[in-house]
Order: C-alpha cells, then sequence, then structure tokens
C-alpha cells in the first residue's frame, strides 16, 4: 500500500488584515488573538495526522516604555484554553533603537504531530502575551495584521 499525504481540513483566522487596523494593548495575562476548528473526520485512524500553523502578528512600542526592551509570548495550544496541550510556544523580543517606532512583525510556523482524531473536529487557539519582567504590558501595542492558518493533512 502507497502511503500519501491529502489535505484533510485548512481554515484561516484573519484578526487584522492591515497594518494599523488594530490597537490592541498587549497584556501580561494571555489574550486570544486567532482560533481554527479542523474538521479531521475524514481522516484514516491507521495513519498519523499532521496539522501544519503559520502566522504572523504585528508590534509597536510606544515611544516612552517603561524598558527599551519588550519580549512577548506566542502560543498555540490544542483546544480553547492557554493551559491546553501547547503545540508551539515563542519569543519575539522588541526593542526600542532611538525614536524607532516602525511596526515590528513576528511570522511563524509550527506543527502538530500524531493528532488524535477523537470526535473527527480538532480546535487550535493562538495566544499572545507580554513577558517582560519589570515593564508596562501595555507599552507594546499589536497593531496588525494578524493571522492564524492551519491545514490538517492525513491518509
Amino acid at each position: 500500500m502507497a502511503l500519501y499525504s491529502r489535505t484533510l481540513d485548512g481554515r484561516t483566522s484573519q484578526n487584522a488584515s492591515t497594518t494599523n487596523s488594530i490597537n490592541v494593548p498587549t497584556s501580561s495575562s494571555f489574550q486570544l488573538f486567532g482560533q481554527v476548528g479542523l474538521d479531521i473526520s475524514q481522516a484514516n485512524a491507521s495513519f498519523p495526522i499532521r496539522v501544519q500553523f503559520d502566522g504572523m502578528i504585528t508590534f509597536r512600542l510606544s515611544l516612552a516604555p517603561d524598558v527599551v526592551i519588550n519580549t512577548i509570548e506566542i502560543r498555540i495550544v490544542r483546544g480553547t484554553n492557554s493551559t491546553d496541550p501547547v503545540v508551539f510556544d515563542g519569543i519575539k523580543t522588541l526593542v526600542l533603537n532611538g525614536t524607532e517606532n516602525t511596526p515590528q512583525e513576528y511570522s511563524f510556523a509550527a506543527s502538530d504531530y500524531n493528532v488524535p482524531i477523537g470526535t473527527g473536529f480538532v480546535v487550535y487557539t493562538v495566544f499572545v502575551r507580554n513577558i517582560t519582567p519589570g515593564g508596562d504590558p501595555t507599552d507594546v501595542v499589536r497593531i496588525g495584521p494578524e493571522s492564524f492558518n492551519a491545514l490538517a493533512l492525513g491518509n
């Protein structure tokens, strides 16, 4: 029997399509910025299911931040809560150089391998939070674009 991979489902969560289309201060708590549900019910349970992700989020630093280096965490979970199984956890360091206040993008790619079929429907959620020690989380603002894509592959 030949092994091959076919697309089971693909979804996009587009929170903001253009730069400066939103103005959301970050927080020290996880904030949802994307969520997708994938139908994997047609997968062959004898073969692994793989879900591939990519996305981006764009920030702007305050011109007078409490600290000039801010650290942002991006977390993707299989589920809807930031404490659900983590499939990706990435860090982005934002630096204010002089008076530079240009958008700073963070692009990411990740995958979840051997996804359980369960009910045939799986949800992935991506969160963002500011984890800067001693800083004011509102010194970093989400300005867009923000996008989260997921593609489920199986046999």
